[in-house]
């Protein structure tokens, strides 16, 4: 794995734009607002940023989108570029971030992930434009080409197809998938922030739209306008700035095939692998973690992490979430604190930026009294992109 750069790199810097319905902003000043607050969040100033990652963008007008940010900025940096591995690219630009800096190619490298696909539909319309279909149509056609795109799958459907094999092999139930729901919910309602924070109860989530079965329309995420922003430097230098560094501890990543047609298991991801990468690095393990910023891009997702993380033995997943007391704050292994992908903001691929963003909070004891974990020393973050494709994780610590 060459040199471990645990303990070396910090989080330093946070910052998050308006979510939910902005239809006064565009995606680059919701960009442009993180950004600032990231940097009055940590006291630096935009010159001393010389390393720009942005991430998640799909505009096909925007090909060099690094480049037109750091533009929009007034910032000229040395180590720049875009990425997009959907819900994983988050973590692998603070990955990125971390080599960077330890090769001596940047000291201060700014993360900035934002879209608008409340208001304005988002870059999907774009390319529905582009490909003359309807956002509707265009969703259809996600997959192969030939072996997948004539069936009409989505990437909701994908997904309930992992909760259907992880019901038939194990026994997992809908009442289980449900309670992920309605804990990701309570937690977002104690956020002040969160987008959705009325409380929901197992029925109220079986009850409402079948969306992709066995998934409902509440096991699903929601859709937001909003943003967020990291300032990545040396733990050397985090120690001179104005708030309390968190670390990075350990990371890893793992890609599986992207075509659902080529997946050999649906319920066995490489989570398992990018996780096993971070525990090695940080020489930690899941009995560490205070809490888990898993991606919950739908309520199976949880479920299956929580095995893969090695919280659980596989299979045992759905018996782990059932009553929701292990997985609250003030439970055993508390996720998704903030309400997540599922109730907090869902801006389309940027919403995994808000899982660091929570956890950084959580290590540094800022939210709320009723939401802190208390006593949190240690957590993880995972990213997740496509259909169980890109998987990314991060460990995260206070010194």
């Amino acid at each position: 794995m060459g040199k471990s750069w645990s303990g070396e790199i910090a989080i330093v810097g946070i910052g998050e734009s308006e979510i939910g319905t902005v239809p006064d902003k565009n995606p680059m000043q919701l960009h442009t607002q993180a950004a600032r607050a990231a940097l009055e969040d940590c006291g630096l100033d935009k010159g001393d940023v010389d390393g720009v990652l942005t991430g998640g963008i799909a505009n096909p007008l925007e090909l060099m989108h690094s480049v037109l940010v750091s533009e929009y900025l007034g910032i000229q940096p040395r180590f720049t570029t875009s990425m997009h591995l959907g819900g994983a690219t988050q973590i692998q630009m603070v990955i990125s971030a971390a080599n960077a800096i330890q090769a001596g190619m940047a000291e201060v490298v700014l993360i900035v992930s934002a879209d608008s696909i409340r208001s304005f539909v988002g870059y999907e319309m774009l390319l529905g434009m582009f490909s003359g279909a309807g956002v509707t149509e265009m969703f259809s056609r996600i997959g192969h080409p030939q072996f997948e795109v004539p069936y009409g799958p989505t990437l909701i459907s994908t997904y309930a197809l992992a909760a259907a094999r992880h019901m038939h092999e194990y026994g997992t139930t809908v009442e289980q998938l449900a309670q992920v729901a309605v804990t990701i919910r309570k937690h977002a309602a104690m956020h002040p922030d969160a987008q959705k924070r009325k409380e929901v109860t197992i029925d109220e989530v079986l009850s409402s739209k079948m969306i992709s079965r066995p998934l409902t329309k509440d096991m699903c995420s929601i859709i937001s306008d909003g943003g967020a922003a990291l300032i990545v430097t040396s733990a050397e230098r985090a120690r001179d700035l104005k708030k309390k560094p968190v670390l990075l501890l350990g990371g890893g990543a793992r890609t599986m095939r992207e075509r659902l047609s080529l997946v050999d298991d649906l319920i066995r991801t490489a989570a398992v692998d990018s996780g096993r990468q971070a525990y090695e690095m940080s020489g930690l393990g899941p009995k560490d973690m205070d809490f888990a910023e898993f991606y919950d891009c739908f309520s199976i997702t949880p479920i299956i992490f929580l095995e893969d993380f090695g919280f659980c033995e596989k299979g045992e997943g759905g018996k782990f979430v059932e009553g929701g007391e292990r997985i609250e704050i003030g439970g055993e292994i508390p996720i998704v604190t903030h309400g997540g992908c599922h109730a907090h903001c869902h801006p389309g691929v940027p919403s995994g930026i808000f899982h660091i963003t929570e956890a950084v909070k959580q290590l540094r004891g800022e939210v709320e009294e009723r939401r802190q974990v208390k006593g949190a020393r240690v957590g993880l973050i995972n990213g997740l992109g496509g259909h169980f494709s890109s998987h990314t994780t991060l460990i995260v610590g206070t010194e």
